[in-house]
């Protein structure tokens, strides 16, 4: 029993919400289905009972009367139902021939079968319509075009004078559908006789007609200015010059972040109603919108067309700004299906107040139906600074509407909403004009300065190339930084709102940025080719110290360990550099981090942020230099360790930097007094080579196969002559010391030549105790 009465809970439900999926076994016209026996069952008979529209009981038939339960009557043929269905009327027949043939009421008559009281007549009456109603589903209904005089027409159920219609201009017949323009003029007339309720619904017609220029079509009473606008016209147009409400420009105050744009809905049936709220809106796509300065965003929806007309549902719509609790219209501009703009023409601007979402359009030449609909609505917000008001911004928005016509073959449709700005300049453009100037008039001027002390050393002209790309490399990357750096400051601390960088100065930072990178590869592939083709010698003292004249030694096992060692910490100190970049990575990821809160405070702008990721770089690149700076006069530099393993290995370094330009580490550990002891700066210096001196070196060291190597006898000689130039025991090969300028140690180059000939000089700074080669590679 528990089955039954669930089986039939089920199949009532499915039934009474209209869900399909259960086929019910086919019975005949005169039985039912009987949910709880799973089998059809037999209306009464011979009591005019037939089954139901849903087939789960039975009900009286057609031309019957209820007598009783579960029981009908049938009327005869001389008889009609009442209009309460409770009774047989009879009508007034004859019988001609053993035919009845009964009277019909005429068009304009209704048949009464009940009195007033409710009881059934004993006849059928027939009772003519008074002047202007008509019979129309036996009622009286009042009809306009009834009392029409021999001076008007009838038109869609009213009466239009013949005057009205001659000397209105005709319409194009291949513009627009007949029935299309028979229901506007009908409303046209009603709204020239003050018909409030006409006068929008003609509204409505003129805005889905995308504001017709025609003289003929809905927009008429518009365009003609030798019209008496009726008065309750409403306005479609917006002259912001004249209007001081439209909401359009507006002026934004201190502190003012957020627009936000409501919507009036003006329904079919002549009411509005305004939707503020933007978080209970019918559509993401659709107003109202809540629009932040500065938040750029792009919504796409995929809905069906009826969930577009269930929102358009025969309305129009007005887009308005709320400014201090004041609704003020906000025009749009509108795009036909066509894509082009709706022309200023015979309107007095091109600046409309009212669009609509979905419209079916009858054709004209074939005998179907086109939807329209809102294909995207682009709103661009434009902010410019106010011309006598340093502090002041003003607003303006522009709205675009674009419609498209919907596939055949589909009901989805997509609709969009997007939102852009239109950023005033920040000053970026100025500022790069200032500081670019500045420094790449400076530092071209110290690539040339570098350039020529470059071939002093024995470079080549090509590297005029990379020392002018790092140096304009760096002018731009720091103009763009000081610019836009300028920039946020200023625009915080002079407007009550940070507005993000506009366009075009974010493509022209983003240049760059991108020139900088590039022309900075460029520099560090020269430098790492430079560090490449460095040549290198170590310089064994104890070659040196063997007896003038003797056999040279042969260098074993134990000279190869040191040299061994001593290239691989020479190799080692190449990656290093003063500010190592994995602790300035992390430091400045964790500033960045720190600065989140005031980063969600600046305007959605990528260039603010390269700003803001650029000083948390530096910040962090400055704190791990000054980290290191102090972790070195306490523990000593990592520079320091390659001076004390030359000396205990008893080994100097020679790096040639150029080919006229070295530098030199001094290694010798002995404590002979036969030979002079180089100390203090002159230990860790820089060679200014002389011509002699380097034929001399490249004559020892180099032959067909241009390798020196530790076991060859040569290298022992060549050990022996530099040994024997840094002792100053060469005659006609010899060296000066000389210290080097504050300048000189500012720019790294040489200003003045020191020596000519044959002479070379050995530079040296004296408050520098770190190797002179690693200026090669310590960044």
């Amino acid at each position: 029993m528990n089955v039954e009465l669930l089986f039939f809970v089920i199949v009532a439900v499915l039934v009474t919400f209209g869900v399909n999926g259960i086929v019910l076994p086919k019975c005949n016209r005169t039985e039912y289905y009987e949910p709880g026996l799973y089998s059809c069952q037999a209306c009464p008979v011979n009591v005019s009972m037939v089954t139901s529209t849903d087939g789960f009981s039975c009900v009286c038939e057609e031309h019957s009367v209820s007598t009783g339960i579960a029981r009908c009557k049938a009327c005869n043929p001389t008889e009609v139902v009442s209009a309460d269905g409770t009774a047989c009327v009879p009508r007034k027949c004859q019988n001609l021939s053993g035919r009845y043939v009964c009277r019909k009421c005429p068009n304009d008559y209704i048949s009464v079968t009940q009195n007033f009281d409710g009881s059934p007549m004993k006849e059928v009456l027939c009772v003519k319509c008074a002047r202007g109603y008509k019979a129309q589903g036996n009622i009286c209904v009042r009809c306009e075009s009834c009392a029409c005089t021999k001076n008007q027409i009838v038109l869609k159920g009213i009466c239009i004078p013949k005057r009205y219609l001659s000397e209105r201009p005709k319409h194009e017949e291949t513009k627009m559908h007949p029935s299309d323009l028979l229901e506007f003029v009908k409303h046209e007339y009603l709204c020239t006789q003050n018909d409030v309720l006409a006068c929008r619904t003609l509204t409505r017609e003129c805005v889905k007609s995308f504001y017709a220029t025609d003289l003929a079509g809905p927009c008429r009473l518009w365009l003609q200015p030798k019209l008496v606008p009726p008065k309750g016209l409403p306005h479609l147009t917006i002259d912001t010059k004249f209007d001081k409400k439209a909401g359009d420009v507006i002026d934004l105050s201190k502190g003012k972040v957020d627009l936000l744009l409501a919507v009036a809905i003006y329904t079919s049936d002549g009411k509005m109603k305004f939707l503020e709220d933007h978080a209970q809106k019918p559509l993401l796509c659709l107003p109202p919108i809540k629009i932040k300065i500065g938040n750029e965003f792009s919504y796409d929806c995929n809905v069906d067309i009826s969930t577009l007309a269930s929102v358009d549902n025969n309305s129009t719509f007005e887009i308005f700004n709320i400014v201090d609790g004041e609704f003020r219209p906000t025009p749009v501009m509108i795009r036909k299906t066509s894509g082009s703009y709706i022309q200023k023409d015979s309107w007095s601007t091109n600046k409309f107040r009212r669009y609509f979402i979905v419209d079916n359009v009858l054709s004209i030449d074939r005998n179907e139906t086109n939807t329209v609909y809102l294909r995207s609505m682009n709103i661009r917000i434009d902010i410019q600074r106010q011309k006598y008001k340093s502090s002041s911004l003003q607003c303006q928005i522009i709205i675009e509407l674009q419609y498209t016509t919907k596939p055949s073959l589909t009901s989805l449709v997509t609709t969009s909403l997007t939102v852009s700005h239109d950023m005033p300049n920040a000053g970026v453009i100025r500022g790069l004009e200032i500081w670019g100037g500045t420094l790449g008039s400076l530092l071209a001027l110290y690539a040339l300065i570098q350039w020529r002390g470059e071939l002093r050393r024995g470079g080549i002209l090509f590297s005029l190339v990379p020392l002018l790309a790092g140096s304009v490399a760096d002018a731009l990357y720091f103009a763009a930084m000081l610019s836009a750096l300028h920039a946020l400051a200023a625009e915080a601390g002079t407007l009550g709102i940070t507005l993000p960088l506009s366009k075009n100065e974010e493509n022209i930072l983003k240049a760059f940025v991108y020139s900088s990178v590039s022309l900075k590869t460029l520099k560090l592939a020269w430098l790492n080719w430079k560090q490449c083709v460095c040549d290198i010698f170590f310089l064994d003292w104890t070659e040196y110290n063997t007896s003038y004249g003797g056999d040279i030694p042969i260098t074993g096992e134990c000279n190869n360990y040191k040299t061994t060692a001593l290239a691989r910490e020479w190799c080692a100190m190449q990656t290093k550099r003063r500010a190592p970049p994995g602790y300035t990575v992390t430091v400045a990821l964790f500033i960045f981090y720190l600065s989140s809160a005031w980063q969600d405070s600046l305007p959605p702008s990528r260039g603010y942020k390269w700003t803001v990721v650029t000083l948390a770089w530096w910040s962090a690149y400055t704190i791990v230099l000054l980290f290191r700076f102090i972790l070195d006069k306490i523990l000593g530099p990592p520079s320091s360790v390659l001076p004390k393993l030359c000396t205990s290995m008893g080994l100097s370094l020679l790096v040639f930097q150029d080919e006229y330009y070295a530098h030199y580490v001094h290694g010798r550990s002995d404590d002979s007094k036969e030979l002079r002891s180089i100390v203090g700066p002159l230990a860790m210096c820089r060679v200014v080579v002389a011509t002699q001196l380097r034929a001399v070196y490249k004559q020892l060291s180099s032959q067909d196969t241009g390798f020196l190597g530790e076991s060859d006898p040569r290298h022992a000689l060549l050990s022996r002559f530099l040994a024997a130039f840094f002792e100053r025991a060469l005659d006609g090969l010899n060296w000066v010391a000389s210290e080097r300028s504050v300048l000189e140690r500012l720019l790294d180059v040489e200003l003045t030549v020191r020596e000519t000939g044959s002479t070379s000089v050995l530079l040296y700074d004296p408050n520098d105790a770190a190797p002179s080669c690693f200026a090669v590679t310590w960044l």
